[in-house]
């Protein structure tokens, strides 16, 4: 394999033939190297997410009400109304949803080839860098985990816009410029990080106007464009939330979580993007081979450097040069701004990549920085373009070793992520195997799980009420209020639920005051505090079931006659 460089735009389009090699290479490998993982399970966040998805009844009013069991927080209507179709096809099983988060990931490295082909880069080189990306094994371990659906999502419509912008630049046209800004607002309305869309659309437009003063005046109204559109979604955003910034900051300011999230993200970003702290022995000596190696290429290519003398010659490598710079710009965007997007997630819960992570965990965390893998792939494009003389052909030696290390690395975690969640899973299916042999009953609905036991990668975050309404069968189940003496901090029922239906359960308040419920579609998320007991009639209403021996065992007679204490959360 031999690195070529950029070459003019005009001739940055491969044949047919090699575009559909790069393409089948791209979907194959990154099938091979996940698919393991497809034989997992359901972890963490996804309960709640699988289980809104089963119960809102339709997914538009997602585009129009909070729907984060955090009030004023999260906005991200396309993300869910994805996982929403997902349960449509597929129901509760794993397997159909993990092949379409590989699908997605695929999917975001051929956009990425698509943009450096866009910018002029050789289709080798485009396909070593896209290669990089989808084997990276944050950027895979990302993809394995469902929930993280936001992060691949919002950045394949962030590399599908850049590739639209390019289009524009090149040509344009109504429908490139139309297909730009509708890309970068899915982009957005997938997650929050999809600003990253008309920003660097902006920059590299704005470079448009600067190098070709003839398209000038064309160039700028497509940068006005790409400012109307990230600012026509930050006024949506802002009037379903009722906020223009996150709940989730609490008392915190902006700029104290933007500089808090900002030190976090530099002090974990080299861990994630080496992923040497779960990297074999073996692995990392190749990877820091291929380090070593990319340096000296880029030494020897600097040292061989020749002055062009010929006119065209010159002219061709002034075009280069300016795509080179395109190239860089649109990396640094997707590198960087998402640490900035991302900073009040980082402050609340990033932790540094550590040697006694399970993949899962890690998995949990690559999410902030997936994309910025896509980022430093274009990086590494405009690096391996840059190249000349000798140096291409070490370059194209280390870039095999690094590949070699990405893969095996990500195939082996895609095995781990499969085994580990399964393992934790357990309780979770107990729990819906336990429920489905309670009678059904006409009036109210209680059932308290005791003793549950949670795994180090749910974090204590994992409510029993979602894992049963993600998981169970019985379409009655719904209407139950499920409790345990771990914290429930939200309650899914079904739009016409109300206070008087919770009781004991009272209205769960916040400054003297009651937390509004959410309704979004059919569904409510409804927040409530434990009452300081249970009397006789509520302990007689309500089924109890206690984890011991592997399995959940009916113990409400134990409870009834008090040899058995039921915790109150």
């Amino acid at each position: 394999m031999s690195l070529r460089g950029i070459s003019p735009i005009r001739e940055s389009h491969p044949s047919r033939f090699t575009a559909w090699i790069a393409i089948a290479l791209l979907v194959i490998v990154v099938f091979a190297v996940g698919w393991p993982g497809v034989h997992g399970f359901w972890g963490r966040d996804d309960y709640f997410q699988l289980a809104l998805a089963r119960m809102i009844g339709s997914p538009w009013p997602l585009f129009a009400h909070d729907h984060f069991p955090v009030p004023h927080s999260v906005f991200r209507p396309l993300g869910f109304a994805s996982m929403w179709l997902d349960t449509r096809l597929f129901g509760t099983a794993y397997a159909p949803h993990a092949i379409c988060d590989l699908a997605l990931h695929a999917g975001s490295a051929l956009a990425l080839f698509g943009v450096l082909r866009r910018m002029g880069v050789s289709a080798v080189v485009a396909t070593v860098a896209a290669l990089a990306f989808a084997l990276h094994p944050t950027a895979s371990g990302t993809a394995q985990w469902w929930s993280a659906r936001f992060d691949v999502l919002a950045t394949l419509f962030v590399l599908l816009a850049l590739q639209a912008a390019l289009a524009y630049r090149a040509r344009p046209s109504a429908l490139a410029l139309g297909a730009a800004l509708l890309a970068a607002f899915a982009a957005m309305a997938s997650k929050e990080i999809g600003l990253v869309a008309p920003a660097t659309m902006f920059l590299v437009w704005l470079r448009w106007a600067w190098h070709e003063p003839r398209t000038r005046g064309l160039a700028l109204r497509a940068c006005a464009y790409a400012l109307a559109c990230a600012a026509l979604f930050l006024v949506w955003r802002a009037s379903v939330l009722g906020t223009a910034t996150s709940g989730l900051l609490g008392g915190v300011s902006l700029g104290t979580a933007l500089g808090a999230g900002l030190r976090i993200w530099l002090r974990d970003v080299g861990g994630y993007f080496s992923y040497a702290a779960l990297l074999a022995t073996w692995q990392r000596a190749l990877l820091g081979l291929a380090a070593l190696g990319f340096v000296v290429a880029w030494v020897v290519s600097r040292r061989h450097r020749r002055a062009v003398v010929d006119t065209n010659a010159s002219a061709r490598a002034a075009q280069a040069q300016t795509a080179r710079g395109d190239l860089v710009v649109c990396g640094l965007c997707l590198l960087l701004l998402p640490a900035l997007l991302q900073a009040p997630i980082a402050m609340l819960n990033a932790v540094p990549l550590r040697a006694d992570f399970s993949v899962i965990e890690a998995a949990m965390q690559s999410r902030l920085y997936y994309l910025g893998i896509a980022g430093a792939a274009l990086l590494l494009g405009a690096l391996l373009s840059s190249l000349r003389g000798d140096a291409r052909g070490i370059a194209s030696v280390v870039s095999v070793l690094a590949l070699i290390v990405f893969g095996s690395a990500s195939h082996s975690a895609a095995r781990q992520f499969a085994q580990r969640s399964v393992q934790i899973s357990d309780i979770a299916r107990a729990a819906v195997s336990a429920v489905d042999a309670v009678p059904r009953a006409d009036g109210p609905c209680r059932i308290f799980f005791l003793g549950v036991e949670q795994a180090p990668e749910w974090g204590g975050f994992v409510s029993m009420d979602s894992i049963v309404k993600a998981l169970a069968e019985r379409g009655d189940v719904a209407r139950c209020w499920i409790h345990a003496d771990a914290p429930t901090y939200f309650h899914l029922q079904p739009a016409a639920a109300t206070d008087a239906d919770a009781a004991p359960w009272t209205p769960l308040e916040a400054d003297g005051k009651a937390v509004p419920w959410l309704q979004v579609g059919a569904l409510t998320i409804a927040f409530v505090a434990a009452p300081p007991a249970l009397d006789t009639q509520a302990i007689a209403t309500t089924r109890f079931l206690r984890w011991q021996n592997g399995r959940f065992d009916d113990v409400s007679a134990e409870v009834a006659d008090g040899s058995i204490v039921a915790k109150l959360q």
